[in-house]
């Protein structure tokens, strides 16, 4: 591990690891509170059509909304199936070299974590920093709505702007982005 050096810039608590920069005292949230942020993020998240070409959330929220309504019955029919196949439980099911069930249990835990998976990218989405034109526009829309504004927004604090500023100032406002 060494410490990361560019000329001009310094990161004093940061420890290069291979090509990965971590951290190391803190900045970072833990994973389940980024899970958590991430569900608050994805439902902030204004489901707009003039965003969906400069944001990837429309899309990552619609299939996260699609795979919340198809994963539950389809991890259901992969058990059911395993049942019928394996020959329902028995003592060694997981010893037996004929059984399914670890196979299944490890489809399951596949399934299961998918959407995990799709929540921690949102957590970390939220925790980005927004680029200087998403800033200007985080501004600006912060002026129009007599409301003050973070110094140093996130994705998060955008999200929330943006879907104050649909429901006071209506849609037109988001054709400036």
């Amino acid at each position: 591990m060494t410490r990361l050096k560019i000329p001009g810039l310094e990161f004093p608590n940061t420890v290069m690891t291979g090509r990965i920069s971590v951290d190391i005292h803190g900045g970072k949230m833990g994973f389940f509170r980024t899970l958590r942020l991430g569900v608050r993020y994805m439902n902030i998240w204004p489901n707009d059509p003039l965003l969906g070409p400069v944001f990837p959330e429309n899309r990552v929220k619609y299939w996260m909304k699609l795979g919340n309504r198809v994963l539950p019955p389809f991890i259901v029919f992969t058990l059911v199936w395993a049942w019928y196949r394996g020959g329902g439980l028995y003592i060694g099911f997981f010893l037996a070299m004929k059984s399914t069930w670890p196979m299944t249990i490890t489809c399951t835990l596949f399934l299961l974590m998918m959407p995990l998976q799709g929540y921690y990218w949102f957590g970390r989405r939220a925790q980005m920093k927004l680029n200087p034109r998403q800033k200007i526009f985080y501004m600006e829309t912060c002026i129009m709505l007599h409301r003050q504004g973070s110094q140093d927004p996130t994705m998060m604090d955008f999200a929330e702007v943006t879907r104050e500023g649909i429901e006071k100032l209506g849609r037109d406002f988001l054709r400036r982005l």
